[in-house]
């Protein structure tokens, strides 16, 4: 009976002790204060006098003009050395740590030395994910820290939509993921996302009509009814009939109707009230690093908004701000800096950059200049964030004043590059003229 009463009250002991433990202290985010209201109803009209180069079809259809004979190893699988490099951890969404075994299973499975073995044209079925291992598992580096973690996937390369053009290399040894060349990048998809299309077929698919969807996420289904796919701003889809309320398209195998009132033939124009409804659709999404959850990085933010437009851009953000006429801003100091997008910053028509990020120039709103923009956040002291993780509406001086924030790391302060897409050679010569005298 003793040792009764004595494991009760140790147990009771213990139970305490267990209640009184205090959880760690974690830090709370801090979230950036939006000084303007996130509707495009508060932004400057497009100045419409202007032509832009409308070539977005040449690249979609690029892969299948293309092969994988003259491409390398370690060009395509880059990511490979950043797996294997042992001073690198990475942790899996539960924050334990990745094994360096797993990694080499993963790269095993890549079955590479099969590469360009299939080297056939194929369609995408569905709205599909490009990764760079044959692996679902969200890749992170340290989880605890609050510039990484979800939703900073490493291994999540960008986004494939239903009805895009790609070229297949080989599959995984499992079967269940192939290596593709879209025109956006290579990477893993999934076995099951495509099916192979001859080259007649191609050829027709590539002469077909287009259209481009006017809402974001919105459900289309076959002809019997069944869900089929959700839109996304930047896609387009084909379509070989058309009647009163309903655009009829065939993806592969999958035949759909769509309602009329949800899309533009492709390309749209490029004008005021077109910009500002592709801008509603996709201002306050979440931030999503390389395409994670079928979200927008700076880079896909930007690329998706003019894509409807027939305006291509490449999927990185330096390829980005390189294929426009750009001019190297950096050595300019924060008034200079503002001075020259007074000058000459086109509303709508430049882009702004600084190493990793991207951002479209909106014009000026209460004398402040503005950009549109998907960000995860400004960078703070200790590599703590200011959070912003969706795309909004900022100021270049988003963070200014806040004690945690240096100013040095202030978005006007990092701007290196301002690119054009429309520029003029008397334009340009004004701008190589302005900057030369500076210095």
């Amino acid at each position: 009976m003793y040792h009764y009463f004595l494991f009760i009250i140790l147990l009771f002991i213990n139970g305490c002790a267990l209640n009184t433990q205090q959880p760690p202290k974690t830090k709370t985010p801090q979230y950036a204060h939006f000084k303007f209201e996130q509707n495009v109803s508060i932004l400057p009209k497009l100045d419409e006098n202007f032509s832009i180069n409308n070539a977005y079809k040449k690249y979609f259809f690029r892969p299948w003009h293309s092969d994988f004979k003259k491409l390398k190893n370690e060009d395509l699988f880059w990511a490979f050395k950043m797996y294997k490099n042992q001073k690198n951890q990475f942790y899996f969404f539960n924050k334990q740590k990745i094994s360096q075994l797993w990694f080499d299973e993963q790269i095993k499975n890549s079955n590479i030395q099969n590469l360009g073995s299939i080297n056939k044209k194929a369609l995408v079925i569905q709205n599909s994910l490009i990764r760079n291992l044959p692996s679902p598992k969200a890749i992170l580096k340290n989880p605890f820290e609050e510039g990484e973690g979800l939703p900073f996937d490493y291994a999540q390369n960008a986004i494939l939509n239903i009805g895009s053009a790609i070229l297949v290399s080989h599959y995984s040894k499992d079967k269940r993921y192939a290596f593709i060349m879209s025109e956006n990048g290579f990477g893993f998809i999934k076995a099951n996302h495509f099916e192979f299309i001859n080259d007649h077929r191609a050829k027709i698919y590539e002469n077909l009509n287009f259209i481009t969807p006017l809402k974001e996420k919105v459900s289309i289904f076959d002809i019997k009814g069944n869900f089929l796919f959700q839109t996304r701003i930047g896609a387009i889809y084909p379509y070989y009939k058309k009647d009163e309320n309903y655009y009829y398209g065939k993806i592969g195998s999958y035949k759909y109707k769509a309602k009329k009132t949800l899309f533009s033939t492709f390309p749209i124009k490029l004008n005021d009230e077109n910009l500002k409804n592709q801008i509603s659709q996709v201002l306050n999404l979440p931030y999503g690093w390389g395409g994670y959850d079928f979200e927008r990085d700076c880079s896909l933010f930007t690329r998706d908004l003019f894509s409807a437009f027939g305006i291509y851009m490449p999927r990185n953000s330096y390829a980005q701000i390189t294929s426009f006429d750009y001019f190297d801003i950096s050595k300019l100091n924060q008034k200079q800096k503002e001075d020259f997008l007074d000058r000459f910053a086109k509303p709508y028509l430049s882009l702004l950059y600084f190493p990793g990020h991207i951002m479209l120039y909106g014009g000026k709103i209460n004398n402040t200049h503005i950009v549109l923009h998907s960000a995860w956040g400004v960078k703070g002291y200790n590599n703590t964030r200011l959070l912003i993780s969706q795309s909004a509406i900022t100021s270049l001086q988003i963070g200014k004043n806040q004690t945690n924030i240096p100013n040095e790391n202030l978005y006007i302060s990092k701007l290196s590059k301002i690119a054009f897409m429309n520029l003029n050679s008397n334009e340009k010569n004004i701008i190589k003229s302005y900057l030369k005298n500076l210095f």
